[in-house]
This record gives C-alpha cells, structure tokens and sequence, in this order.
C-alpha cells in the first residue's frame, strides 16, 4: 500500500463547477427554447459570478477539481452570454442585405403603405407599379387600398427574384414576408 496523499475533492470547487456547467446549459437550453432572453442572459452570469467566488475562495491546493479548472468553467459561464449577444449583434450589422421588389396591380390607381420594419412609406400608385430596394430588415410588407371597394387589387413580394408573398383581394391587400 502507497502512502502518498490522494487529493481531496473540494465541495466549493464542485459546487463552482456544478454551477457553471448548470449555467452554461440554461443558457443553450434557454437560446434552443426561446425562453426570456434577460431570463437566458442574467442567470448564467449570475451562476458564473457565484462559481467564481467560490472557486477562488477555496485554499486548498490539491483539491480537486483544480482551481484553474473551476475558474475556466466560471469565466466561461459568464462570458458565454457576453459573445452570444455579440454574436447576434454582429450577425444583424454584417448582415446580408436582400433586394426586394413589391409589385402592385390594380385597374384604378391605388394608396400604398411599404413597410420596412418599423419604417412606413405611403404613396399613390397607378396601375402594375412596383418599387425595388435592398434591405436588411427582418419584416418587409405592401399594403395597398383602392377607392372603391369591389376593385380588385393583387399584390407580389419577391426576395432575390423569388416570389415570397402574394395575394389578391377586393377592396384592399396586405402582403408581408418576415
């Protein structure tokens, strides 16, 4: 039989790293399931912070999990909602930018509101109008209203030259693509 000294476990280096992990899968299981994004965002920090403390605060050497060990997985439980709000911010401003085409038809000259998120551009269109324009936005619409009520009037949303949305209607139509 050896003498040498095994290391102990350290119940705060386990709690540090139980809580980690517990933080790191709230926040995927959080992203997959679409829950409160403050909720998905807050608690892995606030589960982070606590595994730091804990992690630092224990003395002893060998225990094990390492020290290092359980401050990795703290820092990264709390840096890991850090790089996914960065992420999804860079995702949104380097976005790629699609061309849009809204197409209008009506025998009468119709009132028009384009929407591009939460910008709106009315206009009178004539009959087979359309306007073309790149966007980055996430929802894109045409709504289109003819002064009498039986008129019938069609509507086309194409993305990159593919037709997204359309319908047709009397009185009024309402397209939009998100």
């Amino acid at each position: 039989m050896s003498d040498a000294q095994t290391p102990t476990a350290s119940r705060q280096r386990l709690a540090s790293v139980a809580l980690s992990v517990a933080g790191l899968v709230f926040l995927v299981a959080g992203l997959l399931s679409s829950w409160s994004r403050l909720d998905v965002l807050l608690v892995p920090v606030a589960l982070g912070l606590v595994a730091l403390a804990l992690a630092v605060r224990e003395t002893a050497a060998a225990a094990r999990p390492s020290r290092v060990a359980a401050v990795v997985l703290s820092a990264l439980s709390i840096l890991s909602p850090v790089a996914t709000v960065a992420v999804v911010l860079a995702a949104d401003a380097l976005g790629t930018s699609a061309s849009y085409t809204l197409t209008v038809d009506s025998p009468e000259p119709v009132d028009v509101v384009v929407r591009k998120d939460a910008d709106q551009e009315r206009r009178r269109w004539d009959r087979g109008d359309s306007i073309t324009f790149s966007s980055r936005a996430s929802v894109v619409g045409i709504d289109a209203r003819a002064a009498t009520p039986t008129t019938v009037i069609s509507c086309e949303i194409r993305r990159d030259g593919r037709t997204v949305a359309s319908a047709q209607r009397a009185g009024s139509v309402d397209c939009s693509v998100r």
